[in-house]
């Protein structure tokens, strides 16, 4: 017997017993005569449901332009964006991993349709990362395990590895098969959460190129919106439908495409179309803007922060070198926030601290001990956007290191005797923002942006003249670039490095969440009436689809996506 029909029927039967006790009645008097005030003190919850739309293959740009009527029709009470993002692995196998775990690739590394992890040529299977499970399977231990879920999709193997703890996981054999077990559940079923899964669009796009002017993608586009017009109308036609029944419907892009492949980081193949859909939501398109970044926060095992994922590179070694980094936040006496060492102050490398709202740094090379620079610097730690620089130099015979506020240089510092007897800064230790050579003191809470290094010196000039540079192309050491992490993605697991032909990305770890900030950094423009400071991605769907479904989010999910949906919810939520 299913175990929560038995748990309802014992339920009715109490409310029965309840309600077959006489319960003796106060005298009642004709004059006056009785008057009855409507209750309005009881607040009843609406019973949510999701529908979740997944279209394989569907490049955002071409939907802009082949703009198809079904959705279109459904943009006019929807939040939607043609800049929404997949993983920068667009692979099948990634995407719908990421979309059905909400925790990214650089987190589940799950890239073929195997889904299964995979070490690369020459890598350790013991180095495999931890198993994410299907959010159906949070589903099944939270408050909330009562949620009928159906899977419907052409791709059975899915089905039976992402979710295996859907109750009706319905394999087809085509696009039209969905479309038709979802109208039937829809009509004949009671579904809570269903997902249904099209990949003739993807298919199109192999055959013939995933653009809006190949006649047989837009062929392609045109038929699934016919489809997902079917589907709606079946689920309007349903009794309780915007009544007692609320449902948030999502139809999001898994990938797109670019010629006739995808599976790479272009934009055309990371880009999504994703629409959030319910009858009190107002349109509005969520045109990216401002700042979404990461605060940095904790120490020891609760620290939020991000190391490089390869440790060798960006050292100084004997070379020049100038390091940059802006932050916006407070500290306390000495917590180290950005740094390349791995323990301070005894292996070599360099490491930032902060000394109340100041600023100062350690260096230590392999041949000497620590020097500590620490004279007094502009405030940085005010809760306002600073930037700080450092430069290791060559100058008259000897070697130095300039210190820079808002691109202003406050001191420099010998370093020649650190390179005594080929003493070098070289170490093993990642570039970390936050949280790391020193477990002794506090934490610093900051935002990050802005991150770069060049593999030169730069002039004062070109330090104070390029502070808020908006389009590097432009520095006039541009060749020199060598790591530039905007650290404003909002979305995924990492901070992407922006320099050309460079892949050494910052890897979060902690239980961080990317935030949007009115105040931004001087390189990017401030929110505009039309801008919002979010950024869709398609790992946050599973954040959102707990939200609308009332399940509370534990820590130990570990998701990596942010329900931002409900910074609307003065627009569905009836007070």
């Amino acid at each position: 017997m299913n175990n929560r029909k038995q748990i309802t029927g014992i339920a009715l039967l109490a409310a029965a017993v309840i309600g077959s006790i006489s319960i003796p009645a106060c005298k009642k008097y004709d004059d006056p005569p009785p008057f009855f005030e409507e209750d309005d003190t009881t607040v009843v919850l609406s019973s949510r449901k999701t529908l979740l739309v997944v279209i394989d293959g569907g490049v955002a740009e071409a939907f802009r332009t082949i703009a198809p009527p079904s959705i279109t029709t459904m943009l006019t009470h929807g939040k939607y964006t043609y800049t929404g993002r997949t993983e920068d692995v667009s692979t099948d196998g990634a995407s719908w991993k990421s979309l059905a775990s909400g925790v990214s690739y650089t987190r589940h590394k799950i890239s073929d349709s195997s889904l299964v992890f995979s070490a690369p040529s020459g890598g350790d299977l013991h180095d495999a990362p931890a198993n994410f499970p299907s959010f159906m399977q949070f589903i099944l231990t939270s408050s909330r395990s009562d949620i009928q879920t159906t899977v419907i999709s052409p791709w059975g193997y899915m089905i039976n590895k992402l979710f295996p703890e859907a109750e009706k996981p319905i394999a087809v054999t085509s696009d039209a098969a969905v479309k038709d077990s979802a109208v039937a559940q829809l009509k004949n079923g009671n579904p809570d959460l269903m997902i249904t899964h099209f990949n003739g669009i993807s298919a199109a796009g192999k055959e013939f190129g995933f653009d809006a002017n190949v006649a047989e993608y837009k062929a392609a586009v045109l038929k699934v919106d016919g489809y997902i017009n079917e589907i709606m109308t079946a689920l309007k036609a349903r009794k309780e439908y915007n009544k007692k029944e609320e449902w948030l419907v999502i139809v999001t892009t898994s990938h797109g495409g670019l010629g006739k492949s995808f599976g790479g980081s272009s934009a055309a193949e990371t880009n999504v179309f994703t629409l959030y859909y319910n009858e009190n939501i107002k349109k509005q398109e969520l045109i990216r803007g401002g700042y979404v970044g990461v605060q940095m926060k904790g120490k020891d095992a609760t620290a939020i922060a991000a190391s490089l994922a390869d440790g060798t590179q960006y050292n100084p070694e004997r070379n020049q070198q100038t390091v940059q980094i802006r932050v916006k936040g407070t500290s306390g006496a000495y917590p180290h926030f950005f740094s390349k060492m791995q323990r301070w102050p005894s292996t070599p490398g360099w490491s930032m601290f902060s000394s109340g709202s100041n600023w100062s740094i350690s260096v230590r090379s392999t041949t000497s001990g620590e020097l500590r620079i620490q004279p007094g610097s502009p405030t940085v730690f005010n809760n306002q956007w600073h930037t700080i620089t450092i430069v290791f130099a060559d100058s008259a015979s000897k070697r130095w290191l300039r210190r820079y506020t808002d691109g202003v240089r406050h001191d420099q510092t010998e370093l020649t005797s650190q390179y005594a007897n080929g003493g070098t800064y070289t170490n093993s230790s990642p570039l970390t923002i936050g949280f790391g050579s020193d477990p002794t003191y506090t934490s610093s809470v900051f935002y990050s942006a802005d991150a770069m290094v060049f593999n030169t010196a730069l002039t004062d000039a070109e330090i104070k003249d390029n502070i808020c540079l908006r389009d590097l192309t432009k520095h006039p050491q541009y060749a020199s670039l060598v790591g530039y992490w905007p650290g404003s993605d909002g979305y995924g697991g990492q901070f992407i490095n922006k320099a050309p032909n460079q892949t050494n990305n910052f890897v979060l770890k902690g239980s961080y969440k990317w935030d949007g900030l009115s105040d931004v950094p001087c390189t990017l423009d401030p929110l505009t009436t039309t801008q919002v400071a979010v950024q869709p991605a398609n790992v946050d769907v599973v954040a959102q689809i707990f939200y609308w479904m009332r399940i509370t989010i534990k820590s130990d999910w570990s998701l990596d996506g942010g329900s931002w949906i409900k910074s609307f919810e003065r627009e569905f939520i009836k007070l």
